[in-house]
């Protein structure tokens, strides 16, 4: 009987040890990303004040390069240099695939589909997009809204000046990686 009790007790104390670490680990993750916003926010305030890359620590390997708000359905990021997935933790990222945000051509912005994009499946045709750079807003209306396969989905670098967003598809799937994406394209408004 008294093998049981201790066997019990180093069980607890295990137990306890365990939980305690877990919780003390997600409180770290979710105090680096609390603390990963403002200190964006504050980088995209000095950016929009001298004009200058400002990036929001040390060793981050992104700054922020604008601000989108898509108004109809409550979105409001900022958007970061590069779409790396270490990029994509922190916010939305344009690809240097296609040209700045203050440049008339094609500009591709990715984001997670449960996190900072998650917002886009209520977007609408006709709904307005708002790209603020350090040189002024530019506006774009939604014009088309499709599910493609990013291993066969291309536009045309001299589609005009367009604004697409991607994140994965479907929306509230449990998988990740597949090649299904959800691409919203908007045209500039003149």
């Amino acid at each position: 009987m008294r093998a049981v009790r201790i066997l019990l007790g180093f069980i607890v104390i295990v137990s306890l040890t365990m939980g305690v670490w877990h919780l003390s680990h997600a409180t770290w993750i979710y105090s680096k990303a609390y603390a990963a916003t403002y200190l964006i926010t504050d980088a995209w305030k000095a950016t929009q004040a001298n004009g200058q890359i400002n990036r929001p620590w040390s060793w981050a390997d992104t700054w922020p390069v604008g601000k989108l708000t898509i108004p109809a359905v409550g979105l409001n990021e900022i958007v970061l240099a590069g779409d790396s997935g270490a990029t994509l933790a922190f916010g939305p990222g344009l690809s240097n695939a296609g040209v700045p945000l203050d440049s008339a051509g094609v500009k591709l912005i990715s984001g997670h589909r449960d996190t900072h994009f998650s917002k886009l499946q209520n977007l609408a045709i006709n709904d307005e997009i708002i790209i603020e750079t350090v040189k002024g807003n530019r506006r774009y209306v939604v014009i088309d809204m499709r599910v493609v396969d990013s291993r066969l989905y291309a536009v045309d670098p001299a589609a005009g000046d367009l604004l697409l967003l991607s994140t994965c598809y479907p929306f509230n799937s449990i998988d990740t990686g597949g090649p299904e994406r959800f691409v919203i394209r908007a045209r500039a408004v003149v």
